[in-house]
């Protein structure tokens, strides 16, 4: 049976028993962690466009090492949300603290259409895979609910991803993905994971039926709502 990706399938590392894997991870890791601390301060203004970023202060903040903060402004130039003068300081982009609610808008984009494509390609073995999942995360059926809707989402999400038929599209969507738990993860409220699950049900309903049309609709009405969540936790 072919099986929905999880939330360690996401750019995981290759696991496998050389020397210094152990350290590869945990330093991995720490970069993606110091990333995400860096891009939260920027989106919520504390690092507004122009500040420019000492390591060694940074590292002093976050109480971590020079090494993965270098790194993470590295990846964060990479990205376009700093820019590096001649003199090799990293400064904040203009514009940067709107970074998160762009890759929403990025999303709204591309997601539709991937639905369309992946509901004429999803096979019956994911769709029953995602079925299975699907009542694991109806709403107050277990203690875990929210943990299994989260997981519901992420699979459904990512099996679009997968099954679009378009590689390009499918890093692009993995790579806005990447950027979704700095927004929504931490939120446990039952309201929007309610909200949440009644959309990804009614995406999951039109790939069921091999409804491109609808499976769009129903995905740019889903990727809307969660932009009004979006507004409400303060991240424009």
């Amino acid at each position: 049976m072919a099986s929905v990706r999880s939330n360690a399938d996401v750019d995981a590392p290759n696991l496998d028993d050389s020397e210094g894997c152990s350290t590869a991870i945990i330093e991995t890791s720490s970069v993606d962690e110091v990333y995400s601390q860096i891009l939260l301060r920027i989106v919520k203004g504390d690092l507004p466009s122009g500040s420019v970023l000492s390591s060694i202060r940074l590292a002093k903040q976050l109480s971590v090492s020079r090494t993965p903060i270098v790194a993470a402004l590295d990846r964060l130039v990479a990205d376009g949300i700093l820019q590096k003068e001649k003199n090799r300081r990293a400064i904040v982009r203009e514009g940067a603290e709107h970074w998160l609610a762009q890759v929403h808008q990025l999303r709204e984009l591309l997601e539709p259409p991937a639905a369309a494509l992946a509901a004429v390609r999803m096979t019956p073995q994911v769709l029953e895979e995602l079925e299975r999942l699907r009542r694991a995360a109806e709403p107050n059926r277990s203690s875990h609910w929210m943990a299994a809707a989260r997981k519901f989402d992420h699979s459904l999400h990512l099996a679009i991803a997968d099954h679009c038929g378009n590689l390009p599209l499918r890093k692009t969507i993995y790579k806005s993905w990447s950027y979704k738990r700095l927004i929504f993860d931490g939120h446990n409220e039952p309201g929007p994971l309610e909200s949440g699950y009644r959309e990804h049900l009614a995406i999951l309903q039109a790939l069921v039926r091999r409804d491109p049309a609808t499976a769009s609709a129903a995905m740019l009405f889903h990727l809307r709502s969660a932009a009004c969540f979006r507004s409400e936790l303060g991240i424009d």
